[in-house]
């Protein structure tokens, strides 16, 4: 009935069980598998953890033609609990037959159903408290005996004194002596008797020991008013600040009147048999003034027989379940809640078990890749609808996730199975943890129409850009010209206009080299043409062209060893220029720029340093987005579309590199990429 402050389940309580010092076993099926044992249990048969797995009978052949084998097929069969004392067992100990005394109990382990699916065997060995009391009786008996001869004697003695007496032939004083001596005799005897006595109170002592320091609530109930006789300290946790011991069961806890609990208790009081509940939910308070609270316990009332086999009592073993069972319900309801927003917002959803890889996917995500809803779909199937262009990147993708706990973000192209439509996915995932066990979960959301508006916008930009450098070009040879014509002229004015002119034309053509870059790397059209190169070599290169339109800073380049890299030279070239072109613009005020380069744990580093005006932490994040500005005070007289950053960023990761920046306000900003070595 009565509950404990801890969340144990039967699973839990079996393993705390096989820890313990007392002897655990567990069998299940009519062979009698021997599922668990611990070394106590296993020591007592004499075998070695080889045991385990094997049928009873096997195990322990030695037991054959002795009772143990027909009571466990019996439990197994009835569903009742067989408990005995003192039972005699010969086992096969160090290749010796011998004789050993037990108390066990064979329990029929339940499911919900009331079906036996194991059967939990505990046993004691009290060989010597059973031979100790076999020789108490024998000591007893030797009493009785030499205490029957002492009497026949002082009856002869008796005689002889009423014979003496009569022939006046034996002293007073030889008779004191005889008497003195049987004294004694019965003195010593005595003494035996009682320490035979105080050996069996320091086995109950023993005994209540371990009942105050199970691991659970355990209590006993008196009489068929269910007085509290004994209760553990767990046990009087469940109802901290209330006085039980001595009190019968309504007075101490009124609650459970009326409450189907007290039902259950009067029929294992009436009837004798064990009952056993599951997190039954039991309206308790905890204090003598508390609210009533709902909670949960797991619990066993055993009835309690007399000498005569009458009851009189009820063993109480008891678990609070209450935080286990709300946390599940708690789980549940999160969980139907994210199952409606799921539906509601259409994504599809999926996991994967890292142990065994089974690939468990929503009718949603099914119908995304062009599968039937009831359809069994495999991971390799769902990774063969994934357009050949990105296929790799996406399994590779999530295989990082699986085993580096990286997160899976991308958008992806898939080929419907059956109905062969080309669909845009974005699919976002991660490793979680339930249950002690590993998860890749993550969600699918379909998104083809604003992919598409997205492609004919790259389309439209690449198309009108590719256009614009025809003429463009014209107009950058005609500055060419002119200003080669006018080199001599003495007109500053003219000259610095040409200078002018010329510095524009290079801010178009490089903005709409961007503009084509992003129409091609999102059509995948951008190449990589990877080659090895020293990249100290590359770095001072775009510094030098870099000075050459820049009067206003100091580039330093802290050049330490020769680093031989394998990559698009032109490409990582155009990084590179792009990171010192934005520190010369988003520092106006600082004259120092710093680029370092060395190797760090297999990659080169580069950092480009400024001391410009800096990036809040908000805007770090979308630094690489495209399209995406800083936009302040500061920087609202700054030129720029957002794309140099973000093609910088697909440059680097197209090399499986990493790109990021720190920065701190008012300070200045320093950007790092990586590249393998």
């Amino acid at each position: 009935m009565i509950p404990a402050a801890r969340r144990l389940s039967n699973d839990q309580l079996l393993n705390i069980l096989v820890l313990s010092k007392d002897a655990t076993a567990v069998y299940t099926g009519e062979e009698l598998i021997i599922e668990i044992a611990n070394d106590t249990m296993i020591g007592f048969w004499g075998k070695d953890r080889s045991v385990i797995g094997k049928s009873f009978i096997e195990a322990v052949p030695e037991l054959v033609g002795q009772p143990f084998f027909d009571l466990l097929r019996e439990v197994w069969r009835t569903g009742i609990t067989y408990e005995a004392t003192d039972t005699a067992a010969q086992l096969k100990v160090n290749g010796k037959l011998q004789w050993f005394y037990y108390d066990f109990i064979y329990r029929a382990i339940k499911n919900e159903k009331g079906e036996v699916y194991c059967i939990l065997h505990t046993a004691t060995d009290v060989t010597l408290r059973h031979l100790r009391i076999v020789e108490g009786l024998e000591r007893e008996q030797d009493l009785q005996d030499e205490l029957f001869a002492a009497n026949a004697e002082l009856h002869s003695v008796n005689q002889e004194v009423k014979l003496a007496n009569e022939a006046l032939s034996l002293s007073r004083s030889q008779l004191l002596k005889l008497n003195a001596a049987l004294e004694q005799t019965v003195s010593l005897k005595a003494s035996e008797l009682i320490a035979a006595r105080y050996d069996a109170e320091r086995q109950r002592d023993r005994m209540k020991r371990f009942f105050m320091q199970a691991p659970a609530g355990i209590c006993i109930l008196d009489g068929p008013e269910l007085v509290f006789e004994l209760i553990n300290p767990l046990y009087q946790q469940l109802f901290p600040g209330r006085e039980l011991l001595g009190k019968p069961l309504l007075e101490a806890v009124p609650e459970v009147q009326g409450a189907a609990i007290w039902d259950i208790l009067q029929r294992v009081y009436q009837s004798g048999k064990t009952f056993e509940g599951n997190e039954l939910l039991i309206p308790l308070a905890r204090t003598s003034d508390g609210p009533l609270e709902n909670r949960y316990f797991n619990f066993t009332y055993q009835a309690r027989q007399d000498e005569l086999g009458r009851v009189d009592g009820i063993l109480v073993f008891v678990i609070e379940v209450t935080e286990q069972v709300n946390a599940r319900n708690e789980i549940e309801q999160a969980r139907e809640s994210l199952q409606m927003a799921i539906d509601a917002a259409e994504l599809g959803s999926y996991y994967i078990d890292t142990t065994d890889r089974i690939f468990h996917a929503s009718p949603r995500l099914k119908e995304f890749f062009g599968f039937l809803p009831d359809e069994d779909v495999p991971y390799e199937a769902a990774i063969n609808q994934i357009h050949e262009d990105y296929r790799q990147a996406a399994a590779e993708l999530v295989e990082a996730a699986i085993t580096e706990g990286r997160r899976f973000d991308m958008e992806y192209p898939v080929i419907g199975f059956h109905d062969g439509a080309i669909r845009w996915v974005r699919g976002i995932g991660k490793v979680q943890q339930h249950n002690g066990k590993s998860y890749f979960t993550g969600v699918l959301h379909e998104i083809t129409e604003h992919k598409q508006d997205e492609l004919r916008k790259n389309d439209f930009i690449g198309m009108v850009s590719h256009e614009l450098k025809t003429p463009l070009t014209t107009l950058s040879a005609i500055i060419q010209v002119l200003r080669l014509k006018l080199k001599n002229n003495s007109d500053s004015f003219i000259a610095g206009a040409m200078d002018k002119a010329n510095m524009q034309v290079k801010k178009m053509t490089n903005m709409i080299n961007g503009f084509l870059n992003i129409s091609r790397l999102e059509s995948g059209k951008i190449l990589i043409v990877k080659e090895p190169f020293n990249i100290d070599e590359l770095i001072a290169e775009m510094i030098a062209e870099t000075m050459l339109t820049v009067y206003s800073h100091e580039i330093v380049f802290t050049d330490g060893q020769t680093i031989i890299v394998n990559a698009d030279r032109d490409k990582i070239g155009s990084v590179i220029s792009n990171l010192l072109s934005n520190a010369v613009k988003y520092s106006p005020k600082g004259k120092n720029i710093t680029v370092h380069c060395e190797k760090v744990d297999g990659y080169v580093q580069v950092s480009v340093k400024d001391e410009g005006m800096g990036i809040k932490t908000k805007d770090l994040e979308k630094l690489f987005d495209r399209y995406y500005r800083v936009e302040t005070r500061h920087t609202a007289h700054i030129s720029g579309f957002g794309i140099g950053l973000y093609l910088s960023a697909e440059i680097i990761h197209r090399h499986d590199g990493k790109i990021w920046a720190e920065s701190e306000s008012g300070v200045g900003s320093t950007f790092y990429f990586t590249l393998p070595l």
